[in-house]
């Protein structure tokens, strides 16, 4: 006896579908929507003639339709001002990240150009950042290191006063000035200077020496010898006898230049007063300043009186592109003037506290923001939105007004009641419809989810359905009228329309 094969049933394949079945989501259409309302319109304009403004309904219903659809297709680009929420949010992230990074992590190393001398100092009163590092660099003088920063080679640099700095470049006063420091030959008055020892050509000294004298002895020539380098450095080096006065800007702190003092006035030269007057203020890196007696050596005094003479500024100099917020934060952590006193930690600890908190707060503050422009953002999204499901709503009061006179209770008329069944299922389908397209709309664009505006329409939509669905029930309820004998109901069979939802027509209308 032969057994024939039996097939065994299909089994599901992943995510319960049956096998051989695209595994494609679920998801609205909305050709078939258009395609439905133009449907309802033709039917309404053949068994309602009656009835222009239900037809109407219909054929708005389907363009409300194609205009969600349009506006879905537009959606769909990869440009547009509709993602600017997401956009927004995405680069928003991008740069708190970027800030954090900036702010806790990374750290910049900048190169700072200056005289040797001056570097060894510097190195000592640094103050140590975990963020901004330091690389000093070595270079001649002040005119070095302004072609140094004016050309990129490195990001500060320290130049004396008095020499020419190119305006772009940003600049603050640094708190360590030189002094200028004039001495004449003792048996010489001041209108008989004419040869002054200085220090290197176009130095900031010479640079200095010619502007300054250039104003308080217009029209006076003036010959400069370029030997304060063999002053300082060579012991046998003898001041030649016509050389009037000496003329330096140089920190009188410094060692090599204390010497220098002491051999001039072993030499006979005496340290002389400064005076501009009105003409100071010409001079934007002058700082009037006094030396008191015995200020630069106490035996024999140096100078022997108190003199007036000036301060000479020395810049910070940044390169192109560094702000000047940043310049004077480099500046303070460069000469901190207000060093923390040092006491079990506790100081530091309130400091490194303050610090945290501050940085807390601005985090919280760009959070907030955030959050606030991404909300406003959406909302300027919602624009897009807000007329077509106006147009929506107005649709749902149309059909509101139109229906709420097509009543069947106490209709005895079979004709009439048919007809206004007729009418009734048509609304509800329309509504069916409706409530489609705020669906439709909602899933090409989810962020819809987060306001009122399709749930209004799917609320509507579904209230009135039910007032609908009751005034096709009041068909089935007999009802006696006065001076009428009592009638059994008006038998009318229903039919749902199960493509839409609605509440159908009448079976009689469909043969």
């Amino acid at each position: 006896m032969s057994s024939k094969p039996v097939s065994s049933p299909a089994l599901p394949g992943p995510g319960g579908a049956p096998a051989g079945l695209p595994q494609k989501p679920i998801r609205l259409e909305v050709a078939p929507i258009v395609e439905q309302a133009e449907e309802l319109h033709d039917r309404i304009s053949t068994e309602l003639p009656t009835h222009p403004g239900l037809a109407r309904l219909a054929w708005a219903t389907a363009r409300a339709a194609e205009e969600a659809a349009r506006i879905s297709n537009s959606l769909r680009r990869p440009w547009g001002w509709h993602r600017l929420p997401a956009m927004f949010l995405g680069l928003a992230l991008i740069l708190l990240l970027w800030w954090l990074y900036s702010e806790f992590w990374r750290s910049t190393t900048l190169s700072v150009a200056m005289p040797d001398r001056d570097a060894h100092r510097l190195r000592e009163q640094i103050v140590a950042d975990r963020r901004v590092k330091f690389r000093l660099q070595t270079v001649g003088d002040s005119r070095d290191s302004v072609r140094a920063v004016d050309s990129g080679a490195v990001d500060l640099g320290y130049v004396q006063g008095g020499i020419e700095l190119p305006g772009d470049l940003p600049r603050v006063a640094a708190p360590d000035s030189e002094v200028i420091l004039w001495f004449v030959r003792g048996d010489r008055a001041l209108d008989m200077v004419r040869v002054i020892l200085t220090s290197t050509v176009d130095a900031g000294s010479h640079t200095v020496a010619r502007q300054l004298f250039s104003v308080w002895w217009p029209g006076r020539e003036l010959e400069y010898r370029h030997d304060w380098r063999r002053l300082t450095q060579e012991e046998r080096f003898e001041i030649p006898a016509d050389v009037d006065s000496v003329f330096v800007v140089k920190d009188p702190e410094d060692e090599e230049t204390l010497r220098a003092v002491a051999r001039l006035h072993a030499a006979g030269f005496q340290l002389t007063s400064l005076e501009l007057g009105a003409r100071e203020r010409r001079f934007d890196y002058l700082q009037p300043v006094q030396l008191r007696p015995g200020y630069l050596q106490s035996l024999p005094a140096v100078p022997a009186a108190s003199i007036s003479t000036y301060q000479v500024t020395t810049w910070l100099v940044g390169r192109r592109g560094l702000t000047t917020a940043r310049l004077h934060t480099t500046g303070e952590l460069l000469h901190p003037t207000n060093p923390v006193l040092k006491t079990d930690g506790l100081a530091e600890g309130l400091s490194d506290a303050s610090e945290l908190f501050q940085g807390i707060e601005a985090f919280l503050g760009i959070l907030i923001n955030i959050g606030l422009a991404f909300l406003a953002l959406m909302g300027w999204e919602m624009l897009a939105y807000r007329r077509q499901f106006h147009d929506l709503n107005s649709l749902i009061s149309l059909i509101s007004v139109h229906q709420s006179s097509k009543d069947v209770l106490g209709v005895t008329d079979p004709q009439s009641v048919r007809e206004n069944l007729a009418y009734l299922s048509y609304c509800s389908d329309l509504l069916g419809l409706i409530s489609m397209i705020a669906g439709y709309s909602t899933q090409e664009n989810a962020s819809l989810m987060f306001n009122n505006l399709p749930e209004i329409i799917h609320s509507r939509c579904d209230g009135l359905k039910i007032n609908i669905q009751l005034k096709i029930l009041h068909a089935t309820i007999p009802v006696q009228l006065p001076g009428m004998h009592r009638e059994s109901p008006v038998a009318i069979p229903v039919t749902t329309d199960p493509t839409t939802g609605g509440a159908g027509h009448c079976a009689s209308d469909k043969t």
